[in-house]
């Protein structure tokens, strides 16, 4: 189950509205695992609920030439990175969806974690004036399976082989996977057909 925080209890992500300006993209995924274990973040993946607003956000980076530069693009995202932080920022284009279902398509519950920004109408505007207010929309065990490093699916596992891919990579931080998950892994992978055994073709190429 998804529950929302108060971003006013985390302050560790504020640097993250920097990243968030410009576009209406939001942040989703494993470097919230880097963030809350104040570990150094690599990339910072952006989701967009159309493709409109994925395009905006390509303009938005492509002409903030002192900040953020070009750093690659394949099939599924575009990259830029910022150079004072020195973080790559990568923009999805394969998934669109609200950060609800943008979750909901991650497989260990330590990864299911968005920072989202949404309109918001003032209390005392009698004229419908809004604001922007910012959320944190995260898996209600998330932090307690951050804290033991469980890796656990609690949901339905549309890529199996990439699961199992992602599995053996968080096994080199140190994250492993209770016993339930193992089996139900096991279990989706028995279930494919021959054809769909194939690691190359996953949900999760610019996705963490």
């Amino acid at each position: 189950m998804l529950v929302e925080k108060k971003i006013d209890n985390f302050a560790l992500l504020r640097w993250l509205d920097e990243i968030m300006a410009g576009h209406k993209g939001f942040i989703a995924g494993g470097c919230f695992k880097d963030l809350f274990c104040q570990e150094k973040v690599k990339d910072l993946d952006v989701f967009f609920e159309k493709q409109e607003d994925f395009n905006s956000a390509v303009s938005y980076f492509s002409g903030q030439y002192e900040e953020f530069i070009e750093w690659y693009e394949n099939d599924s995202v575009k990259a830029f990175k910022q150079v004072e932080l020195n973080v790559v920022i990568e923009l999805n284009r394969k998934i669109f969806g609200t950060p609800e279902e943008i979750l909901n398509q991650f497989d260990f519950t330590i990864a299911k974690c968005a920072y989202f920004k949404k309109e918001v109408q003032d209390d005392d505007s009698a004229e419908g004036e809004t604001h922007i207010e910012y959320g944190l929309l995260m898996h209600e065990d998330f932090f307690e399976h951050l804290h033991m490093k469980r890796l656990v699916i609690d949901d339905q596992i549309p890529f199996p082989m990439s699961t199992l891919e992602r599995m053996f990579r968080y096994a080199k931080y140190g994250y492993f996977p209770c016993r339930e998950t193992k089996l139900s892994i096991a279990r989706a992978i028995n279930d494919l057909d021959p054809k769909e055994i194939n690691v190359s073709n996953v949900l999760y190429n610019g996705m963490d």
